[in-house]
C-alpha cells in the first residue's frame, strides 16, 4: 500500500472495531497497523480485514489480519531451491545467479560433494538455514551475484532467467553479460572486468581459510611420510655399512651379502662362515670336532649303591 491508501485502509479498519463494538485504538497503534500491513496490496489487506470480521468477534489486531495474509518473503529461497541452485556451480561450464547465502553455505559443504552428496546436501541445508537465521537478524537484505561459467551461451541464458525473475536489474546483468544490451541502450557505466573479478573474489574468499588449513594439513603429513621413508634409507644403510663387505642393493636398500666366522673374527680378520652351531658361525679351520656319545653308567638293571 501507499499514502494514498490510507483513508480507505482506515475506513475499513474503523468498520471493524464498529462491528466488534469498539473504538478505533491510539494513534500509535493505528500507525502500528499501517507499518505491519503497507507491504501487502491494498486489496490483500482489505480483503484480510473482511475474513476477520467475519470469524472473529474480537476487535482486529494485526496479527490477527496477518493471519488471513500470504507470508511474506525476503526474496531468500527456501532450502531446497537453494540446493539446486547451489549445485550447478559444481559444473564450470555454468553460469549461476545465487545470494552470498548461498555462495557462502555452498563453501562449507562442496569439498565433500564429489564423494557424497547425500552428505553435501545435509550439511548445505544446515549451514544455509544458520546463515539465514543470522543474516535476518542483521536485516540484511539479499545479494544476488553472478559466478560466471566458461560456456557463453549458458551465461546469456543463466543471467536473462535471472533478470525475468526480478533477481538482477537489468543495467547489471547489462554490466555482467554485455550482449543483452541493444545498440540504442548506453554503455554500463561500469567496469565489466573489474565487476567480474570483484563476483569471482566473493565466491572464492568464501571459506578461504578453511581450505587453506586442509591444504597445509594434507602438505604436513605428506612432508612427515617422507622424512619417516628417507630416515628408514638412512638406518637401513648405517647398518649395512658396518659390514666390511660387498653389498648388492634391493630397492634402494643395503643388504649384508655374508656371515663370517666367530674365531677369525676374535682374532682381527674375517672368514666366510661354512656352518653354523647353536648360534655361532665357523670356517673349515674352526669348526668345532664332533663330541662322542656319553656312555652310560651301568648296564641295563645296574643300581648304583
Amino acid at each position: 500500500m501507499n499514502d494514498h491508501d490510507k483513508r480507505e485502509f482506515m475506513d475499513e479498519l474503523n468498520l471493524a472495531f464498529q462491528a466488534a463494538r469498539q473504538p478505533l485504538p491510539s494513534p500509535q497503534v493505528l500507525r502500528l497497523f499501517w507499518d505491519r500491513l503497507a507491504p501487502y496490496p491494498l486489496r490483500m489487506v482489505l480483503n484480510a480485514i473482511g475474513r476477520h470480521i467475519d470469524a472473529s468477534e474480537f476487535a482486529p489486531t494485526p496479527a490477527s489480519i496477518l493471519k488471513h495474509l500470504p507470508k511474506m518473503s525476503d526474496g531468500r529461497p527456501e532450502a531446497d531451491e537453494a540446493w539446486a541452485i547451489a549445485i550447478r556451480s559444481a559444473d564450470e561450464r555454468e553460469t549461476v545467479v545465487w545470494t552470498q547465502e548461498i555462495a557462502e553455505a555452498w563453501a562449507i559443504a562442496s569439498p565433500v560433494f564429489a564423494t557424497d552428496e547425500i552428505g553435501a546436501r545435509m550439511a548445505f541445508k544446515a549451514a544455509y538455514s544458520r546463515i539465514l537465521d543470522r543474516n535476518r537478524g542483521l536485516n540484511a537484505t539479499p545479494q544476488w551475484v553472478v559466478s560466471q561459467g566458461f560456456d557463453a551461451q549458458r551465461r546469456l541464458e543463466a543471467v536473462e532467467h535471472a533478470v525475468r525473475a526480478g533477481r538482477l536489474q537489468l543495467t547489471h546483468a547489462q554490466a555482467v553479460v554485455p550482449l543483452l544490451a541493444s545498440e540504442a541502450d548506453p554503455a554500463p557505466g561500469v567496469d565489466v572486468e573489474a565487476n567480474l573479478a570483484r563476483l569471482k573474489a566473493i565466491v572464492a574468499g568464501v571459506g578461504s581459510a578453511r581450505a587453506r588449513s586442509s591444504l597445509e594439513k594434507s602438505a604436513r603429513a605428506r612432508e612427515a611420510a617422507d622424512d619417516l621413508a628417507e630416515a628408514k634409507r638412512a638406518a637401513v644403510d648405517r647398518v649395512a655399512g658396518l659390514l666390511d663387505v660387498g653389498a648388492v642393493h634391493v630397492g634402494g636398500a643395503s643388504l649384508a651379502q655374508w656371515r663370517f666366522c666367530c674365531m677369525c673374527e676374535k682374532q682381527g680378520f674375517r672368514e666366510q662362515a661354512t656352518c653354523s652351531i647353536n648360534g655361532a658361525d665357523f670356517c673349515d679351520d674352526h669348526r668345532p670336532a664332533p663330541r662322542a656319545p656319553r656312555r652310560a653308567s651301568g648296564t641295563r638293571g645296574e643300581v648304583r649303591a
